[in-house]
């Protein structure tokens, strides 16, 4: 025969144990992992007192709104990558322009750095480069840094102009026509005399050294900063942007907006 359970004082039980509100829930403490989850230390006062106290003891959406401010500076995304790298493309076509275009730039200060696993040696007073995926690659990462360069003035033009090469059938031969859509001021030899001249060479060391100083340093590309923070799943970016954002959201971070993303994919 089966024990009986008397089911009121199951009830009550049940009642008080302490459960955590859904709300306070971090997204990235619910993915699939094979790390320990790590366990919340800090005394309630200090939940607050940094994003890595807050993410860890997920209470970073009740943070965030006692961090906004009117005048809320940009969420700081910065992107090392390299040209010809598939996961680099996929993920500056598919995910960071077009999170960049729904947020804008009041949201979220895009830094792209071309070089990734690329490395150099000083020969003669000039810096030389071997890249992961051949010469191509390098010759297609200094043109992107000149592209950055010349029209840095006008950054949603360069990122346009980078963005319209990564996701060409061919990149090696996209610069004339994505520099004719988005900035036509500029021409193919302005760019390359930059890519195959001294600034050109001078700007990819530029690049080399902030790729060689990240620390933690990188292991593999696209290597994704959010305001110095290594953003591990790229999926994530802009639930973590804005985490981040101090400020009034903006709709495209609300929840009825990415209720409606996950019914349309």
């Amino acid at each position: 025969m089966k024990a009986w359970v008397p089911l009121a004082p199951l009830l009550l039980l049940l009642l008080l144990v302490p459960r955590v509100p859904g709300s306070l829930r971090h997204p990235y403490l619910h993915r699939k992992s094979h790390h320990t989850k790590p366990v919340c230390t800090q005394p309630v006062y200090n939940w607050c007192s940094s994003w890595e106290n807050s993410r860890i003891c997920e209470t970073a959406k009740e943070c965030s709104a006692l961090w906004r401010s009117s005048d809320a500076r940009p969420v700081s995304v910065k992107l090392f990558y390299e040209a010809l790298c598939p996961a680099c493309r996929s993920f500056l076509v598919m995910m960071l322009f077009p999170t960049w275009l729904i947020l804008g730039d009041d949201v979220m200060n895009v830094t792209l750095v071309p070089y990734g696993n690329a490395e150099e040696k000083n020969v003669n007073g000039t810096w030389e480069f071997t890249c992961q995926h051949g010469e191509l690659e390098c010759a297609l990462n200094m043109v992107q840094t000149c592209v950055l360069y010349l029209l840095g003035k006008e950054f949603p033009n360069a990122f346009a102009v980078v963005n319209c090469m990564m996701s060409a059938a061919n990149p090696e031969t996209s610069l004339e026509p994505c520099l004719k859509i988005y900035d036509p001021e500029v021409t193919v030899d302005d760019i390359m005399e930059c890519a195959k001249g001294p600034q050109g060479n001078e700007l990819m060391h530029q690049n080399a050294m902030m790729t060689d100083h990240l620390s933690p340093q990188h292991t593999y590309t696209p290597w994704i900063l959010v305001d110095e923070y290594h953003l591990e799943n790229p999926a994530d970016l802009l639930n973590t942007v804005c985490h981040f954002y101090k400020g009034d959201l903006p709709y495209a971070c609300k929840k009825d907006f990415m209720t409606k993303q996950i019914f349309l994919q």
